[in-house]
């Protein structure tokens, strides 16, 4: 059973891309790093510049829509048979991903997520969020956000951290930094 929570914003373009010769290499990346990995994660994410965004088999019409920004960060989500990009203009290269696993989804568990984004100021700078189960009892919630605001000073990753495992069936959270193509 897959839920999906999206949060929208205008200045976002989602796209669904199966064939493409800049992209293809991106998810060759992508599905190279996972080859025989127990799924751990719901997606991938990849920084690139606005030279990369030019430069790839976006449609004209699509370049010309999206917003002009230095950075648009991608998220790869793979299934067995496609794989969806997500594509979201940004002004920073400095993109965090907050990962959750967790024993199962409910909407408490959900509730409680987003109050701890919000009590932490985090939900104004979220980029992306979803959750999945993979199995019964193997589920995950993962948001994207911009980076700034935790390097504010104000509050730790570990306290992050420490914050979302006091909620009840959270298992484990990492923070990742999102890496930037040909940096």
């Amino acid at each position: 059973m897959e839920k999906k929570i999206k949060i929208k914003n205008k200045r976002n373009l989602l796209i669904d891309i199966y064939s493409s010769y800049h992209i293809l290499f991106l998810m060759k990346m992508v599905v190279n790093n996972n080859e025989g990995k127990q799924k751990n994660k719901i997606s991938i994410g990849l920084i690139i510049s606005k030279d990369d965004f030019n430069s790839t088999i976006f449609p004209e019409e699509v370049k010309s829509e999206i917003i002009d920004t230095p950075y648009y960060l991608l998220i790869f989500i793979s299934r067995e048979d496609s794989i969806k990009i997500s594509c979201f203009p940004t002004k920073t290269k400095n993109i965090k991903k907050i990962l959750i696993k967790l024993i199962e989804f409910s909407p408490d568990l959900v509730k409680g997520i987003s109050t701890v984004l919000g009590e932490l100021n985090l939900s104004r700078d979220i980029l992306h969020t979803t959750g999945i189960c993979y199995e019964l009892e193997k589920c995950f919630y993962e948001t994207y956000l911009l980076g700034d605001s935790l390097n504010t000073g104000n509050i730790t990753t570990e306290a992050i951290k420490e914050r979302f495992l006091a909620i009840d069936k959270v298992v484990n959270v990492e923070i990742e930094n999102i890496s930037i193509h040909n940096e």
